[in-house]
């Protein structure tokens, strides 16, 4: 008879990992025993067995049956709505982001603005009447000095005739808010040679910095002098390109009016 539960037992979990119900494994069972089932020691070993089993299966829904979270369906009009918010949101970000984008263009535009209409333009009766007289050609040359009044312009320095000196105080009235010129100009009649001289010797330290430029025109060796802007080369070359070299260098020159090479000897070797 203990053989015999012990069989039941061992048949118990096999029905259930093969998917057999109660009633298949009761079927199995009476089969197993046949006329042995009636015996009161079995039936109520097998009942025994048989309730413990149904206490574990309920005990295992029971863990199994969790209460899940009811699931609420939306309507195609609520899901319409969650679907749009983000996009508002979105929307509503990048209005503001332009927003406070143009409330800092505006505040940047208004400073400049209030830079703009608080810088005043810097300029003196001085300057304005120094610079009309250097727009003049036959002024200059020459260092003129202005001094300003409240409505008075003085002029002070040197020129080298009566005609320049009258032409400079013509120019001085003609600036606005000039009322009156004091002309001190002194009239020095060299004054404009020695201007023109000194303007030659700049030209020739020039023309020579030119030549040493070149290594052929270099070793010719030319002498070089200025008169009131002409430039004059002499000298002894055997290749009369090297001439040409020479005044096309000295053309560069600004203030050169003309570049004579009538004093050059072109000589031959030996």
């Amino acid at each position: 008879m203990d053989k015999d539960a012990r069989d039941v037992k061992q048949l118990i979990p096999w029905c259930d990992h093969a998917g057999l119900g109660h009633l298949l494994l009761a079927f199995c069972v009476c089969v197993l025993l046949g006329s042995q089932l009636a015996n009161p020691t079995l039936v109520q070993s097998y009942q025994r067995i048989n309730t413990a089993q149904s206490s574990a299966d309920q005990g295992k829904a029971a863990d199994s049956k969790v209460p899940a979270k009811p699931h609420k369906e939306l309507s195609p009009a609520e899901s319409s709505i969650q679907e749009s918010k983000p996009a508002q949101l979105n929307q509503q970000r990048s209005k503001g982001d332009e927003s406070k984008t143009g409330r800092d263009s505006g505040e940047e535009e208004t400073e400049k603005g209030k830079e703009g209409t608080g810088r005043k333009a810097v300029s003196s009766l001085i300057l304005t009447v120094k610079l009309a007289l250097l727009g003049d050609p036959r002024l200059f040359p020459y260092e003129i000095e202005v001094e300003a009044g409240s409505d008075e312009v003085t002029l002070a320095g040197k020129v080298s005739s009566e005609a320049e000196k009258a032409a400079a105080a013509d120019i001085a009235s003609t600036v606005p808010t000039v009322k009156s010129v004091s002309n001190k100009l002194e009239v020095v009649k060299e004054l404009l040679e020695a201007i023109t001289h000194k303007q030659d010797d700049i030209i020739t330290r020039h023309v020579k910095e030119r030549f040493a430029k070149s290594a052929t025109v270099t070793a010719a060796n030319f002498d070089v002098k200025t008169e009131q802007g002409v430039v004059s080369l002499s000298g002894a070359v055997r290749f009369q390109v090297i001439v040409l070299e020479a005044a096309e260098a000295a053309k560069q020159v600004p203030g050169v009016k003309a570049v004579k090479t009538d004093k050059v000897r072109i000589e031959s070797e030996g």
